[in-house]
Formats: structure tokens, sequence, C-alpha cells
């Protein structure tokens, strides 16, 4: 008898083995879970990743300003106009990633220097344009990091009487 009732439950055990497994409709649920949750974080997720760029820009643009500064401390004159950042034997000794951003900086008789960082595609990676300004009068330095007001929008910085500003359309960031 003892034989048969072990032949029987592991009989019921090799069925039981073999039922196992999900549904189609179990799968389907997961599946439009999966894509809810998907839907949900990508804008974020894009958000955040726009927001890291423009980060590295204004990073860039304030680090170009201080050695602006430091390079008219020592020579009593900006770097010149087109300084190429991106090569690592520039005289500002300042290195930026072109990725995203193209740098332009432009010097003003000594007097005053401005950088620029443009994203040529900053609609589609919703990012704003960033640009800085420094002065020189009268012994002391004056500087502006400027964000423009919208997505892909101009920004520009100014430097009048030594005085750095932001232009229209761009807020002093």
């Amino acid at each position: 008898m003892n034989s048969i009732f072990t032949a029987k439950l592991l009989q019921t055990l090799r069925n039981k083995k073999a039922n196992k497994g999900f549904t189609l409709i179990e799968l389907l649920v997961v599946v439009i879970i999966i894509g809810v949750l998907a839907a949900v974080a990508l804008p974020n997720l894009l958000s955040q990743v726009g927001k890291a760029r423009e980060s590295e820009a204004k990073t860039a643009v304030g680090s170009i300003n201080r050695s602006q500064q430091a390079f008219h401390f020592e020579r009593q004159a900006f770097a010149p106009t087109g300084t190429d950042v991106e090569d690592p034997s520039n005289a500002l000794a300042v290195v930026v990633n072109p990725d995203f951003y193209n740098f332009a900086i432009t010097a003003n008789a000594g007097a005053s220097a401005t950088v620029t960082a443009q994203d040529s595609n900053a609609a589609d990676n919703g990012t704003r344009n960033y640009a800085g300004a420094i002065g020189f009068q009268a012994g002391a330095y004056d500087t502006a990091l400027c964000q423009s007001d919208a997505v892909g929008g101009g920004a520009t910085g100014a430097v009048a009487a030594g005085v750095a500003s932001c232009g229209t359309g761009t807020e002093l960031n």
C-alpha cells in the first residue's frame, strides 16, 4: 500500500510542475504596466539631460571668465578674439568640451571681453544658451554670467564703463 501511495504522490508532483507558467493575459498586463511607467519617466529623464548640458555650459563660461581675469591680471589685456578653447595650448589654459555648445570669445581693446556658448541644436536638446562678460576699470574687475530666458534663445553679455551686464532677453545668473 505504501508503494502505491508514493507512486501517486510522485505523479501528482510531476503534473504540478508541468502546469507552471504565466498566461498571456498576465504577460500583457506586465508589458502595459512597464509601458506606462516608461511613458511617465521618459520626459523627466530628458529634462534632466538638458539640465546637465546647461550646467556644463554654465561651468565652462564661468571658467573662461575667471581665466580671462587671470590672463588680464598678468598681461594687462584680455585673451584675443577667437581664442580656441578646444585647443589644450590656448592662451587661457582652459579646455572645454564642444559636444553640445559652441564657444566664441571676443576681446575689446583690453578693457573687456565676452564669451558666448551657443547650442546649435537647442530646441531638440531643450537647452538655453549662455554668455559671459568681464570688464576692467580703475583696478576692479566686474563679471556677469548670462542665461537666455527661453530654450534656444540668444544670450548676450556686454560691458559698459567697466560694468558687466546681460543683454535683452537674457537674465543674470
